[in-house]
């Protein structure tokens, strides 16, 4: 062998270089990190889990909307959610509960209700029904509510009459009915007595507006005389600013003219004077307050008696 090969083979298996061993270690404790290949099987995993959400939607919807109708079907048909009609006997119906209505027409109430009986609670119209209650004679709320599975309860809040109203038509004679701090006209209930005034000056084709203002300045006046309204049979509303009042006094029937105000020191202040009054004109029945401390007297009624 030449010692140009021999020096070759030495050199290739000659000691390792300095710090051949220590860079193994180090790359043993630390290794390279592999370069991660394409993800591309897992993008169109998340693409297509993404483009199926709104099948699944979809799905779910329909679902609910054939749940809900098999629902509905069932409470529908179903015997135990019917409203049974009321017996031949003329008991109440078993499944309505009424409370509250003591003027108010029973058989009117249950007339009401005579379109749902044989059917399903589920189909109860609330609203309706309340609306149709509160069309009746004294009704003045009603609250209805559903009892499941086939029971309705009814709460009547009845209307509370204020006066007696005096009618006047054309050609018949007058006709009376109760009236409400509403305005309200309200048939008299017979058997039943009350011990109210009589507004006249009202008609029964004035608006509800106008008759509700009406009532309130006779109330008004009612509540500022306070136990003087014991004299007074009649108010007549005709004219809200000027209230006239029918009131007995000593055994004289006295028309009186009170105006809009003071309704209390008016009264008080003729009562005080009517005896003198009397005596210097026995004849006179009718007298205007409108100004305070003074009375002016009248024999006639066109001086103003309430028509």
């Amino acid at each position: 062998m030449s010692r140009r090969s021999l020096e070759e083979t030495e050199l290739r298996a000659g000691p390792e270089p300095e710090g051949g061993e220590a860079l193994r270690e180090r790359l043993a404790r630390h290794p390279r990190p592999q370069r991660e290949g394409p993800s591309i099987p897992r993008r169109r995993t998340i693409d297509l889990f993404y483009w199926s959400l709104p099948f699944f939607a979809l799905f779910g919807v329909l679902l609910l909307i054939f749940l809900f109708h098999q629902l509905e079907a069932v409470l529908i048909r179903d015997a135990r959610f019917r409203l049974p009609p009321p017996a031949e006997t003329g008991e109440d119906p078993p499944t309505l509960s009424l409370a509250g209505n003591r003027r108010a027409s029973k058989s009117a109430i249950l007339e009401v209700f005579a379109p749902d009986f044989g059917k399903s609670l589920y189909l109860f119209p609330l609203q309706e029904r309340r609306r149709q209650l509160l069309a009746v004679d004294w009704i003045k709320d009603a609250r209805l509510s559903r009892r499941w599975p086939n029971r309705i309860v009814v709460e009547i809040v009845e209307r509370e009459p204020v006066a007696f109203v005096q009618l006047n038509r054309k050609d018949a004679a007058p006709t009376f009915k109760l009236i409400d701090a509403d305005g309200v006209l309200l048939p008299i209930p017979p058997n039943e007595k009350f011990n109210f005034p009589v507004l006249t000056g009202i008609r029964e084709s004035d608006a509800i507006e106008s008759r509700r203002l009406r009532v309130k300045q006779a109330l008004a006046l009612l509540h500022e005389i306070g136990d003087l309204n014991a004299y007074v049979s009649e108010i007549d509303v005709r004219d809200p600013g000027n209230l006239q009042v029918v009131a007995q006094v000593d055994q004289d029937v006295v028309t009186l003219k009170l105006g809009d105000k003071n309704f209390l020191s008016r009264f008080k202040d003729f009562l005080a004077q009517y005896p003198e009054m009397r005596r210097l004109r026995p004849q006179a029945r009718y007298f205007d307050l409108r100004i305070d401390r003074r009375i002016f007297a009248a024999e006639v009624a066109s001086y103003g008696q309430p028509q």
